[in-house]
């Protein structure tokens, strides 16, 4: 067992360094941190998904705080 997370482990470290090698390389030839945002919320709608994801941490914090003080 322990031998299939060293190797899982070495390759999530390999993917890793592979995505810092493509950032570095796409901020040398001129990207932008703006439009990669940009381009990817326009084909995905990232903040809608951060809107959702916002929502429902609260709700689940709301729900934790009232339970343990015992005021659900």
């Amino acid at each position: 067992m322990s031998k299939g997370w060293r190797i899982i482990g070495g390759l999530v470290l390999m993917l890793l360094l592979l995505g810092a090698i493509c950032i570095g390389v796409g901020f040398m030839t001129g990207g932008d941190i703006v439009e990669v945002y940009s381009s990817l919320n326009t084909r995905y709608n990232l903040s809608g998904y951060w809107e959702q994801y916002s929502q429902w941490a609260a709700t689940v914090f709301k729900n934790t705080v009232n339970g343990v003080l015992g005021l659900f």
